[in-house]
């Protein structure tokens, strides 16, 4: 029996691509696609595939927290992030919240076939171009899981009362943490802090 894979991502060509590429694979088959992360949870309740593949950068609550909140619910469901985003952190920050595959969406189509099925073995995989980054030093190594989340938060545009309400903390705690990063990577703004995500790769202009 083909193994569910459900497709998230808000650019329609992105997938329609990936649900030509695995239609040509008969041990899968893409049970939908949606362009958001709401639709890919509604999806989910109605009917949980066997992998997810999704990207980060989508309207509402974005594939960061979608992952949060899948994983919160089913926690065997496998995970493959297909991203822009090569930043060393974000990528480990998604694996270490349970997310099983990491590709870039410059990856060959081959190398997509061959993480999904590194993933549906039980094992986790990182697309080639990033994994040689994962190894480089780190220059946000001094930012924790949680103040990583909320640097990225704040230089994709959400004030501290909408980083509050989808992080569940309060308004106080928000505006400590992000204090806290400030300091850490040597900045006294939030513009500033949105000029060393752009240059992290953490986000892209269209982002903000």
């Amino acid at each position: 029996m083909p193994l569910d894979i459900l497709i998230a991502d808000d650019h329609a060509i992105v997938r329609s691509g990936l649900s030509r590429l695995l239609k040509l694979e008969t041990q899968y088959q893409v049970v939908g696609s949606v362009g958001s992360a709401e639709d890919l949870i509604a999806h989910c309740q109605k009917k949980v595939p066997d992998l997810v593949i999704l990207d980060l950068s989508m309207p509402g609550m974005g594939g960061v927290e979608a992952i949060r909140r899948l994983l919160s619910k089913w926690q065997k469901l496998k995970i493959v992030t297909f991203s822009i985003y090569q930043n060393p952190r974000l990528v480990k920050r998604i694996l270490e919240m349970g997310g099983q595959g990491y590709i870039s969406k410059n990856t060959e189509s081959d190398i997509i076939i061959k993480g999904i099925n590194t993933v549906f073995s039980g094992k986790k995989f990182v697309s080639p171009d990033i994994e040689l980054k994962l190894i480089s030093p780190e220059p946000l190594s001094d930012i924790s899981a949680r103040e990583f989340d909320i640097f990225r938060c704040v230089a994709e545009g959400l004030s501290t009362s909408q980083i509050s309400e989808k992080l569940c903390l309060s308004e106080k705690t928000i505006a400590n943490y992000i204090s806290i990063i400030k300091k850490k990577i040597n900045v006294s703004s939030t513009t500033e802090m949105v000029h060393v995500a752009l240059r992290e790769g953490l986000i892209y202009p269209e982002n903000i």
